[in-house]
């Protein structure tokens, strides 16, 4: 299967992980990690500019979410986030049975700040690039959203490394704030599970309060730490993806497919056929990619990842069989 649906790197695993294994003591995984991640905790700190205490790690940013929903709402409290947005947000703040509310974004996927802040939630989420939009929303909303909120806001920038994009100084600056990061999008670590976040001591601890010890392995910490020595592969990356991002584009475009500005390493699309259709008709031909169609605003819309030119012109041989012969 072309798995170009779940938006990893497909340019190849961070020679990190190689480097790492080299030198790495596999005869001590007897025993147990480090219990809050100590080693990559002081890295990222370094890494970020700011203390040890004002990070934590997770496996996968999705500990992150969950540890956040689990340490903030309590049953009937409200949580809001725009929408269409990532859904495991809605996911661990229904899990900890909150108010879910979502406010649709603008036609032209923009964010409304005061229709999240009347809202006066206890928690917000907000996706800063945007998932599945693909887009970065207007900076001067974020802030407001930031500077204004009387409940947390957690800020997750998972694909900020595509654009270039940081408003760490602005969650910093924050109340009650956290920002959080991943290894799984253009680190190309996603097997590994490697998740951070940054906020206040205040907020690093309330958080560290309800998280079980050992949440990362020795290797993935490793691992990790190594990556972030490896930015020039990163770089080099997302400079890649970049020109196929491009290229993508430019040949869906002829087939009638609209083709929406992408910060990320995918494009949102609306195909000229039915999308769930196309999606189910990929999948019998070992190609998947996204059926956005459950959205607000997407209707008949699908979301591709974005990888080499050999997947991608896979994946257009398909296009142009289904939509030359077979199209549904």
């Amino acid at each position: 299967m072309l798995l170009l649906n779940d938006n990893a790197n497909l340019f190849g695993v961070n020679p990190a992980v190689s480097e790492v294994a080299e030198s790495f003591d596999f005869a001590r995984l007897w025993a147990y990690p480090s219990e809050n991640s100590d080693a990559l905790r002081v890295r990222l700190a370094s890494e970020y500019d700011v203390t040890p205490e004002e990070v934590i790690v997770g496996n996968g940013s999705d500990e992150i979410l969950d540890i956040a929903a689990k340490c903030f709402i309590n049953p009937g409290d409200t949580f809001s986030s725009p929408s269409p947005t990532f859904s495991m947000y809605k996911f661990y703040a229904r899990l900890h049975l909150a108010r879910i509310v979502e406010k649709v974004l603008q036609p032209d996927f923009s964010l409304d700040p005061q229709s999240l802040l009347e809202e006066r939630a206890k928690m917000t989420a907000i996706c800063q690039p945007n998932n599945p939009t693909a887009v970065l929303f207007d900076a001067a909303a974020v802030k407001r959203i930031l500077a204004e909120s009387v409940g947390v806001v957690m800020l997750d920038e998972a694909y900020s490394d595509f654009c270039g994009s940081d408003m760490l100084k602005e969650v910093m600056n924050a109340e009650h704030a956290v920002d959080i990061r991943t290894f799984s999008k253009a680190f190309g670590l996603a097997g590994l599970r490697a998740g951070f976040a940054i906020a206040s001591k205040q907020m690093i601890d309330e958080l560290r309060s309800v998280r079980t010890p050992f949440g990362l392995n020795s290797f993935t910490e490793a691992v990790a730490i190594r990556a972030l020595d490896r930015t020039d592969w990163v770089v080099d990356t997302v400079g890649k993806m970049k020109r196929e991002r491009e290229y993508l584009a430019s040949k869906l475009r002829p087939m009638d497919f609209k083709v929406y500005p992408s910060d990320c390493n995918f494009l949102l699309c609306k195909p000229p056929v039915s999308g769930p259709s196309l999606v189910s008709a990929l999948r019998a031909e070992g190609v998947a990619i996204r059926d956005c169609n459950a959205y607000p605003l997407l209707e008949n819309h699908v979301r591709i990842t974005i990888g080499p030119r050999q997947m991608l012109d896979q994946f257009l041989q398909k296009i142009e069989h289904l939509l030359g012969g077979d199209a549904p």
